[in-house]
Formats: structure tokens, C-alpha cells, sequence
């Protein structure tokens, strides 16, 4: 069982749960380990039970990192609506108090020995392919999380899963619904079709002067320049200065020793066992009994991996000869790692009781991880050691440049002093597109007072984690209309195109004239200068089409007169298709493939399966007892 658990596959849901549970709380305290604090206010109470408010003050300030996180390396604190979060933070977790609840009053239990195989299973919490203890508690730790909440939370997640996962997997769907389905789903249909481009009459389009001239009137709000300066500024930035920096053979023979003389290798394990289950069909003593037996054939002589083979009722380990693999300390359940961890190398040990029944576990070997030699390590410690030393200079650096901008008139001082380049940018607005100027921080002081009437220098701006910037304003201009001549050629190509596609749109009338009064497609596509093309057997997924008129041929009706499947309508850019439905044919479910079909009826079950869960949900959450604080 254990190396099963340890073997088990890694689902795409664990990383969903390791994400959402690392992003979505903040730091424990003490109480989270020993209970809460006894009259701790509370912000919400559901069907009796109480929300704890330092709880929900947690939730709250992990959903704002994981916004902030989203946001990016722009990331404003400021933009995010407190009132809406707290609210929206508030409704999830009365939500899941409810379907907890809810799921408890069902009798659904998940096991604490199930939540701790998952988490020795999840990539994350591995290195090498074997679950590492110290990097469990190091991500924890990282996240503000203690692993008895962290255990707590995913096994909320597993017990409010269950009926969701249940109402899913009862889902069933009815033979007439896969038909019906399958039947649509893999419909073919016959076509013709001619496309009038529009880029084919560009060239011969005409656009006055006049015209032009009455554009730019009625639409000059769409020429607007925004109110922008031109700017002047100076960047620090801690990647330069490590890239000048010189580490020494001597310096770097030290950072290796230091290392050396911190490393503790992590004691690493491997062991076999025999387990024998405890279970409805066997009791206590039974299986002490059968533990006995197999202990007298090994005092007799008998191999222990024989033994495991045809005894161990581990299904994952047995035909291993019960080997379980190597592992440090955090891996197994408490008592079967203490009697593993006392033993020594070839020792057996005498019967261990877990969750999982009685154990009889052998030491195979035990291994000490060592520290690599300084070659494999010199890359790693001289960019460490870079960084290093480029944090402090840039901490300097950037005192100084702070210091010495506040004072100076422009930035010329600064810029002489720290070996900087003056740079300038001008235009910039509240939309440029620079990648400097566009950051938040950059933004909110790009038309502050001081910086515009003053002519100050802006205070040091750190614009990212070894960036730092200081800049000032050269020069304000107002919001303003952009001058005729300035956007005539933007006015020109835009009334091309779209006369380019009226004049498209015409000529595909015509044709559409044409053809519903009887004349052959083909014929009158030649006569005009098109191209008739006809199309059979095409299926909604047929990529060699435009996919626009795929999509749209799949929305007509099949009529009896002839001229009524004739169609035009306008796609991508401006161009006119012209299309005649000739036949729609629907797809036979017996041509199909079991697999084809098992596809469609899992689709359509999970499909039901989901509505179901989400009736379940506003069932739950509309009988439940709130009450908001």
C-alpha cells in the first residue's frame, strides 16, 4: 500500500491544489497549530458554525497576493477594490463552510492517511522523484503555511469534491441523446461558395480631398492626443553592476569552505517490508498471528524479499521484494518511520502497527548525501557571490543617487557622480506603450505638480527588485486634437478600406441577383471575375476553409426552393462570401468507433453531471442558516 501511495500518478488537480492552496493564505500564527483563541471574534456564522475573523483576515490577504501576483511585475496595491474583495473572500468561504457541511451531513469522510499520501505524491514537494520533508516545509514556510493547515485545507478541498465528483460520475445519458448528438456532431454538408475580396478593388478606390476633410470633422474626437511630457531620466540597475563585477579565486575557495562547513547531507534510507492488513475480514490478532509466523520462518533462515513476495499484502512493493526505495526522514507515517529510523543496516524489526496494519521492515542501506566539489558548484557560488556584491553597491548606489537628485536642479550631477546616461523620451502619456514608462509607479508622478511646475527631480522610484529610476519633466502638453495634415493618410486608408469593402459587398449582391434568377454560379463567377469553388463533405471542424464561413454555413436551414439556400454575408476585414447550401448529410452513429462514441457520451455526461452539481450547490447554499457580522 505505502509504495503504491508512493507510486500513485501525479494528477493535474494536485498542482491546481498545491497553486490555489500557496496563493490563497497568509502567515499562521501559534493558534493555528494549538486551536484558536477561545471568544475570538468571528465575521460570519453558517448553519451554527462560526467563520473566525483572523481566519477570513488570512483568506483575505492571500486572495490580494494572488491578484497582485496576477497583475504582474506592475502590480498597484492601490487598484484593488478592498470592499469588493473582502466580500467576494467572504462569499467563498461561507460557500465552502456550507458545502462542507453539507458533505459531513452526508456521512463523506476523507482520511487523514489519504491526505498525507497525496501530499507525498505532489511533484512540488519532491526532488529527484522522491518526496523531500525539508522542501515541504520549506515551500510551507515560504507560503505562511503550518502542514497542519496546510493538511487541513486540502482535506476540506477532498470532502467538498466528493459530491461533485459523484454527481458527475452518476451522470448518465440516454441512448436518443448520443444519437442525436452524434448525429449533429459529425453532420457533413455540401456547398458553393465565391468570395468577393475587398484588397482586389483598393487600388482603383478614390478618396477626396473632401472627403477626408469631413471625416476628420466629424470624428475628431478619435484624434485626440492625451495630455503628455517629455521627459528626462537616469536607471540604476543592480544586473548592470554585477556584470562588472570580478570575483577571485580566493573569494570564491572561502564561499566553498563556508559551504562546506554548513552542509549537513540528509540521511537517506531504503528499506523492505512485509505489511499484513488489518480489515473487516481479518482481525488484531489475526494478524499478529500471521506476523508471527512469518518471524519464526525468518528466524529459521528464510529470505526476507522471499517472504515479502509471498506474504506482503503491499500490492505496490511485494513483487519488489517489499523494497520500498530510498528516503529520508518525513516520508512515512510516524510509527513506521520511527521503528525504520532506529534500525541498523540488515536489522529487522519487530512488528510496527500504522493505519495500514502490522509491518515487519528491514534496513537494506543507508546513504549520506555529500557535497558536490567546488568545479560543480563554481558557476553557483561566483553568481551568488556577484549578486551578492552587486546588492550592496546598488544599495549604495542608490542612496546616493537618491541623496544627490533630491538637491541637484537637474540630473546632471547625479548622472556625472554614478557614471550614468542621461536619457530622454518625449510624448509620454497615461497610454504609452513604453515599457519603463508604462509602470504604475512611473505613472503616478508623471504629471505631478511639483515634477510639472517646480521642475523637480522625481523622488527614486524602484520600479522593480534592482531597478531604480529618477526622472523629471522637460516639458508639458496639453490634451490636443491631432492637426489635419498629421492623420490624412490614417483617413485616407481607413475610408479606402471601407468603401473597398461596400464596393466587395455590391458586387457579391450582384452575383447573389444573378444566380437566384437561375444562371449557372459557375458561369456568372466566371463572367465577373470570381472564383466559384464547390465543397462537399465538409465538417464543422474542417480547417482548409475560412472559418467563418464554415461557422456560418452550419447555422442555415437546407430550403426547398433553391434560390432560398443562397446566402451572402460579410467576413473577416471586409470581404463578401456568397454562398449555395446543396446538401446537408448527418453523421451515422454507426460508423463511429467505440472510443468515438465513449468520447461523446462522457462529454455529455460530464456535461449533466456538472449542471447537476451546480443545482446541488444553489440547493445548499439557499437552505443554509447565514449569518454575516
Amino acid at each position: 500500500m505505502l509504495q503504491d501511495i508512493r507510486n500513485s500518478t501525479q494528477s493535474l488537480a494536485a498542482k491546481v491544489v498545491v497553486g490555489l492552496i500557496v496563493v490563497t493564505f497568509a502567515l499562521f500564527g501559534v493558534e493555528s497549530i494549538v486551536g484558536g483563541l477561545s471568544g475570538e471574534p468571528e465575521v460570519a456564522t453558517v448553519n451554527g458554525e462560526d467563520i473566525a475573523e483572523t481566519r477570513f483576515l488570512r483568506a483575505v490577504e492571500g486572495k490580494r497576493r494572488q491578484i497582485l501576483a496576477q497583475m504582474g511585475e506592475n502590480a498597484d496595491p492601490d487598484l484593488i477594490d478592498e470592499s469588493l474583495l473582502r466580500s467576494s473572500v467572504l462569499e467563498g468561504m461561507i460557500e465552502e463552510a456550507i458545502l462542507a457541511q453539507d458533505a459531513e451531513g452526508k456521512g463523506l469522510y476523507v482520511p487523514d492517511a489519504y491526505v498525507d499520501a497525496y501530499i507525498r505524491n505532489i511533484a512540488q514537494f519532491q526532488v529527484d522523484g522522491e518526496f523531500s520533508n525539508d522542501r515541504l516545509q520549506m515551500l510551507l514556510r515560504n507560503a505562511g503555511l503550518t502542514l497542519k493547515d496546510y493538511r487541513d485545507s486540502l482535506k476540506r478541498e477532498f470532502l467538498t469534491g466528493q459530491p461533485r465528483s459523484g454527481l458527475i460520475a452518476s451522470a448518465f445519458v440516454l441512448d436518443t441523446e448520443q444519437q442525436e448528438l452524434l448525429a449533429l456532431d459529425r453532420q457533413q454538408r455540401d456547398f458553393g461558395v465565391a468570395t468577393v475580396f475587398k484588397s482586389d478593388y483598393l487600388d482603383v478606390i478614390v478618396v477626396s480631398d473632401e472627403e477626408i476633410a469631413e471625416y476628420y470633422a466629424d470624428n475628431k474626437d478619435s484624434f485626440k492626443k492625451p495630455r503628455n511630457v517629455d521627459v528626462a531620466f537616469v536607471e540604476l540597475k543592480r544586473l548592470d553592476l554585477g556584470a562588472e563585477l570580478e570575483i577571485t579565486e580566493d573569494e570564491l575557495q572561502s564561499a566553498y569552505e563556508t559551504e562546506k562547513a554548513e552542509y549537513v547531507g540528509e540521511e537517506e534510507r531504503n528499506a523492505a517490508h512485509i505489511l499484513i492488513k488489518i480489515d473487516d475480514q481479518r482481525s488484531d490478532d489475526e494478524a499478529q498471528a500471521l506476523l508471527t509466523d512469518i518471524q519464526e520462518k525468518l528466524a529459521d533462515g528464510a529470505d526476507f524479499g522471499e517472504l515479502a513476495m509471498e506474504h506482503s499484502e503491499d500490492e505496490g512493493s511485494k513483487t519488489d521484494a517489499g523494497e520500498l526505495g530510498y528516503s529520508a526522514r518525513g516520508v512515512y507515517v510516524a510509527d513506521f518511520e520511527e521503528a525504520l529510523f532506529a534500525l541498523a543496516p540488515g536489522e529487522v524489526s519487530g512488528p510496527v502497527k500504522t493505519e495500514f496494519g502490522y509491518h515487519l521492515i528491514k534496513l537494506l542501506d543507508v546513504r549520506q548525501n555529500d557535497i558536490p566539489p567546488l568545479e560543480e558548484m563554481r558557476f553557483a557560488l561566483e553568481a551568488r557571490l556577484k549578486e551578492q556584491k552587486a546588492s550592496g553597491v546598488y544599495a549604495e548606489q542608490s542612496e546616493l543617487l537618491a541623496d544627490i537628485s533630491y538637491s541637484s536642479s537637474d540630473l546632471q550631477e547625479p548622472a556625472e557622480e554614478l557614471e550614468l546616461e542621461i536619457k530622454e523620451l518625449a510624448g509620454v502619456s497615461e497610454n504609452t506603450q513604453d515599457p519603463l514608462f508604462s509602470n504604475i509607479k512611473l505613472q503616478r508622478l508623471l504629471f505631478a505638480p511639483e515634477l510639472i511646475d517646480e521642475r523637480l527631480n522625481s523622488d527614486l522610484i524602484e520600479v522593480d527588485d534592482g531597478h531604480a529610476v529618477v526622472f523629471r519633466v522637460n516639458a508639458l502638453h496639453e490634451a490636443s486634437v491631432r492637426p489635419l495634415e498629421e492623420v490624412r493618410d490614417v483617413i485616407r486608408q481607413r475610408l479606402a478600406q471601407t468603401k473597398a469593402a461596400e464596393f466587395a459587398e455590391s458586387v457579391g449582391q450582384a452575383f447573389m441577383v444573378r444566380i437566384k434568377s437561375g444562371e449557372k454560379p459557375e458561369e456568372v463567377a466566371r463572367d465577373m471575375g470570381l472564383q466559384w469553388e464547390v465543397r462537399e463533405g465538409v465538417t464543422r471542424d474542417d480547417v482548409m476553409l475560412n472559418r467563418e464561413v464554415v461557422t456560418r454555413v452550419f447555422t442555415l436551414r437546407l430550403a426547398d426552393e433553391p434560390a432560398e439556400n443562397i446566402h451572402g454575408f460579410q467576413v473577416l476585414d471586409g470581404d463578401f462570401a456568397v454562398v449555395s447550401l446543396q446538401a446537408v448529410k448527418d453523421g451515422d452513429p454507426a460508423e463511429m468507433n467505440a472510443m468515438e462514441r465513449r468520447s461523446v457520451t462522457d462529454m455529455l455526461g460530464g456535461s449533466f453531471g456538472a449542471g447537476d452539481y451546480r443545482s446541488y450547490q444553489k440547493v445548499a447554499v439557499r437552505d443554509a442558516e447565514v449569518e454575516r457580522l
